[in-house]
């Protein structure tokens, strides 16, 4: 068996049909921010105390596709209040999948973002 080689999660990346609709749900509906790190076709979010980047990728190909729901993955943050992204995220008209409730890793919420995903988000 080889030694512990892989050192743990480095980056992800969300391919997207319309970068500027799942720009605008993560910023303004979710409140990550937009890091300023330029590159074709991509935008890199974070966080405020930046403890994790991912990006949104515009992939041309997903624009004809029926559906990428989920995709085989599940993405998980932390959230400092996960009732008040709820609360947030309804005002916004937005899809909560499942309510806040206890769960593994304390509250929990799941959202649906723009491209169908569903993304939990449990509290710190």
């Amino acid at each position: 068996m080889a030694g512990n080689e892989v050192l743990g999660l480095s980056f992800a990346s969300l391919e997207v049909r319309d970068l500027e609709k799942s720009k605008t749900f993560f910023e303004n509906i979710l409140g990550f921010q937009v890091a300023p790190i330029a590159r074709p076709n991509a935008v890199v979010m974070q966080t405020e105390e930046n403890l994790g980047a991912f990006a949104l990728r515009w992939m041309p190909d997903l624009a004809t596709s029926a559906s990428i729901k989920n995709c085989g993955i599940a993405i998980w943050f932390r959230c400092k209040d996960v009732d008040a992204l709820e609360h947030s995220v309804r005002e916004a008209g937005a899809i909560v999948v499942s309510p806040a409730q206890d769960g593994p890793f304390g509250r929990m919420v799941v959202i649906r973002e723009p491209d169908g995903r569903n993304i939990t988000f449990h509290s710190a």
